[in-house]
């Protein structure tokens, strides 16, 4: 097997994955909060002995695009949406994970909970309580803090991190901060948003477009791989005819 095929199937490998991207994009086009994910290339380069070096690309990770998705009003005083960069934290049983996706209810002990059941944590890492429903519906302002009445219920935790890009995608819109990125407090300009839900930041025009030119390159390279073969074996049937004669 020579390095043009070599190098034809790396660049098919990549294609591939890259369209394994798109297709997720697209999935989570009505996903609160989601934001698309594009693949990030690293250039590989092998010694091929006494002939030139040759290059290969290798798909080494993903990057998320940071651009917020457009608020919708929802009517539900328990929906949220940030305004800037940061994440929410909630309560899981492998523990603490971050996310924007703020559509919360009230499970039957009070708690503001995510759909799964994870409770929504004040900027002191405890769960948030709406503790008597008489006092009415609760108010929570630009910097999070929840207010039900005259009562003061807590503070909306907000983080951000110093490598957003390192955040590890562990659901459909939670992350988990692994070793090395560091949560801490967000700045006075992250603001909560009541009633409000974030679409996701997909486009779907621009997605359906990048997938159509994946198939052409993929298609592309399949043929320059074809024919290369039919070369090799045109090239092997007349070495054979000459060495017979």
């Amino acid at each position: 097997m020579d390095n043009a095929l070599y190098v034809g199937l790396s660049q098919q490998m990549v294609l591939e994955r890259q369209m394994d991207l798109v297709a997720n994009n697209i999935a989570n086009l009505n996903t609160t909060a989601f934001r698309a994910v594009r693949p990030v290339f690293q250039e590989y380069v092998m010694n091929a002995g006494p002939q030139q070096p040759v290059s290969f690309v290798l798909d080494y990770g993903v990057a998320r695009d940071s651009r917020p998705g457009v608020m919708t009003p929802t009517d539900n005083p328990f929906d949220l949406a940030i305004n800037g960069e940061g994440f929410m934290s909630v309560q899981t049983p492998d523990g603490i994970r971050y996310t924007r996706n703020g559509h919360f209810t009230l499970d039957p002990t009070g708690r503001m909970t995510t759909r799964e059941g994870y409770p929504l944590l004040d900027d002191g890492g405890a769960e948030i309580t709406v503790d008597d429903p008489n006092l009415g519906t609760p108010v929570i302002s630009g910097d999070g803090t929840i207010a039900q009445g005259d009562t003061l219920l807590g503070k909306v935790g907000m983080f951000s991190f110093d490598k957003e890009q390192g955040l590890k995608a562990v659901g459909e819109s939670l992350f988990e901060a692994p070793a090395g990125v560091t949560a801490t407090p967000a700045d006075g300009e992250t603001q909560v948003v009541q009633g409000m839900l974030e679409g996701s930041n997909v486009q779907p025009v621009i997605e359906i477009t990048r997938m159509i030119e994946l198939q052409r390159r993929y298609q592309t390279m399949q043929n320059l791989l074809s024919e290369d073969h039919d070369l090799q074996r045109t090239a092997i049937q007349r070495l054979g005819k000459v060495q017979q004669s």
